[in-house]
């Protein structure tokens, strides 16, 4: 009874006409045993990504042929959806792989924006892997890679190792004994859990994760469940922060009661046993409560606008944010804009985002790390606030005045191939005979005077130094991003822009959470084959704050005006969550900065 029909589009379209069309069926007795560890992992490396999971727990007995049910109840879901009023096609192979296991394989499946790229079924497990579109900021078309993996696991199932995988969404069901069993430690013996989970973008509250797939498969396999009657259960909410940070064994869980009430009451917030701090929405659903968003931006907007009597202001600090241009003398053009700070006033040193100069994200149309992008007369322009005399400030509009040169970033990014730290150190090298504004192209023809190495002249330059935080930052604590907003992604064109906003601009948040990658890269990621030319942070700072395009590079700062970490990027599913590069990881780059000057 349990078989799932899928369509051969080739057929149709080769004879649209015909009655006879081709079908798969999902036959659960062609699966063969085995746990797939090596298809799934709760962790990720990645600090826009989470682990959404929910389980059902069955105190006694699990009835027979219970996964081939919620199987194909998935799958006949899946392809209803994907089969509905958008008329989409699918198309679709049958992969069997005797020596482990048996495999039901769905190659493509589109229907506007939803993809069902991969169909993974084991007798006790499956997963899918769903690729979503959605909407850009700007109206472009964004994928979102989603994948799915369910899993139910016998008492005798192998203990496979567990293996990062490239999936963003997944879900399964495991038994206590198992290696891809949460909360285990709370379970008792002989008990098996159904376990559904998900992989993807945290920002937003998991949106993506939930629009992406992860919120159709969950309500199947539930559906399915209800269809035993009289069988007893116990639905469950996996905390997320336990699956980053703890062993999968010792997360902790939340009855469905409470998520539920709590919804309903409009938190915002869910805290576990173990004291993780987790948004509602990545439990039920951002879909499930418009009050509970509601209320979390309210009190974002609260938040942010509480400011402590004690804070520094800006006009305090503006003098020491500048703004960093990628300079082309050849085109005698800037192509990029970015932020930074002067760290070292006396040695000209500033530190900025190294993604600006140069190529950290595997662009194709330029070569990987290499400075200012590989362009054989590109070098560092900056941009600072001009003073008053000695007394003050003449306005918060930044004038071109030096050029600098790189002299630290990461090493890893030439020697490994790949970039942990998002930032780099300039030094001063010249000074242009005067400043220069507006579209800046007198700036080709302007004389330029040497600074390198001219300490009395570096001196004259009376450059405004920010002060870097000792101490890490704490959880909730109020910031603010200063930098130089364009209004973009700080990529200039002809057609968009005759000027560079030269103007500064700051925006109010708070730290949300503070990220660390604990196995750093070095044994895992080196030989795999995308592990080269990527961008790959150790440890970030997450902060609610509403920054745009043309702040990368900015300091964040305390209250007390210390720089805390630089602006990195902004979660693309969600504008307001900004990482950091935190201050200990680039302090070192400044060290090897200042002993090169």
């Amino acid at each position: 009874d349990f078989h799932c029909s899928l369509v051969d589009d080739s057929l149709l379209e080769s004879n649209e006409s015909s009655e006879r069309i081709s079908k798969f069926f999902f036959l659960p007795s062609l699966l063969g045993p085995g746990e797939p560890s090596e298809v799934w992992t709760y962790k990720t490396s990645k600090s826009w990504k989470t682990t959404i999971c929910h389980s059902i727990l069955f105190p006694e007995s699990v009835p027979a042929g219970l996964m081939e049910r919620v199987t194909a109840t998935v799958l006949s879901t899946i392809y209803t959806v994907t089969q509905g009023d958008g008329g989409g096609t699918m198309s679709g192979s049958i992969s069997l792989d005797s020596q482990r296991h048996r495999t039901f394989k769905i190659q493509e499946c589109e229907i506007q924006d939803l993809q069902v790229k991969e169909i993974l079924c084991w007798r006790s497990a499956f997963f899918l892997k769903i690729v979503k579109t959605f909407p850009g900021s700007e109206g472009e078309v964004q994928d979102s890679v989603v994948e799915i993996f369910a899993h139910l696991v016998d008492g005798d199932g192998s203990e496979g190792e567990v293996q990062d995988s490239v999936v963003e969404i997944f879900a399964h069901l495991v038994d206590g004994e198992s290696n891809l069993c949460v909360a285990s430690d709370s379970m008792c013996v002989g008990t098996r859990i159904l376990i559904i989970s998900a992989s993807g973008q945290v920002g937003d509250g998991g949106r993506k994760i939930w629009s992406g797939g992860y919120s159709l498969v969950k309500s199947a396999v539930l559906r399915a469940v209800h269809e035993y009657g009289g069988l007893e259960f116990v639905e469950q909410g996996i905390c997320p922060e336990c699956l980053a940070k703890k062993p999968i064994s010792q997360a902790s869980t939340w009855g469905s009661n409470i998520i539920q009430s709590a919804a309903q009451n409009g938190e915002q917030d869910l805290r576990c046993l173990n004291g993780h701090k987790v948004d509602i929405r990545l439990i039920c659903g951002s879909c499930n409560g418009k009050e509970v968003i509601k209320k979390s931006h309210d009190v974002v907007l609260e938040t942010v606008a509480d400011v402590c009597e004690n804070t520094t202001p800006i006009a305090d600090l503006s003098l020491g944010v500048v703004l960093v241009g990628l300079w082309d003398s050849k085109r005698n053009k800037i192509l990029r804009i970015g932020s930074g700070f002067v760290v070292d006033r006396k040695k000209g040193l500033i530190v900025t985002a190294c993604h600006t100069l140069m190529n950290i994200r595997d662009d194709e149309n330029s070569p990987f790390g290499e400075d200012y992008f590989g362009l054989p007369y590109g070098k560092a322009l900056i941009g600072v606030i001009p003073r008053s005399g000695d007394s003050g400030i003449q306005g918060e509009k930044a004038m071109f005045r030096y050029f600098a040169q790189i002299i630290a970033k990461d090493t890893n990014i030439e020697s490994k191939g790949v970039c942990h730290i998002d930032a780099c150190v300039l030094r001063i090298t010249t000074k242009l005979e005067h400043d220069v504004g507006g579209n800046c192209e007198s700036i080709g023809t302007t004389r330029e005077i040497l600074l390198l190495h001219n300490q009395e002249g570096m001196k004259k330059e009376k450059l405004y130094q920010l002060k870097v935080a000792n101490d890490k930052c704490e959880l909730d604590e109020q910031v603010r991003v200063l930098g130089f907003n364009q209004g973009g992604e700080g990529l200039l064109s002809e057609f968009e822009k005759t000027d560079v906003d030269r103007y500064l601009d700051f925006a109010k948040g708070y730290v949300c959470k503070k990220y660390r990658n604990e196995n750093h890269y070095d044994h895992h990621h080196e030989h795999h084959p995308t592990g080269k030319n990527v961008f790959k942070p150790r440890e970030e700072i997450v902060v609610i704050c509403p920054t745009i395009g043309g702040h990368s590079g900015g300091p964040c700062v305390n209250r007390q005006g210390e720089v805390i970490g630089i602006l990195s990027r902004v979660d693309p599913a969600d504008p307001q969550r900004c990482y950091l590069v935190p201050s200990c990881e680039w302090k070192k780059l400044v060290r090897k900065a200042k002993m090169a000057s």
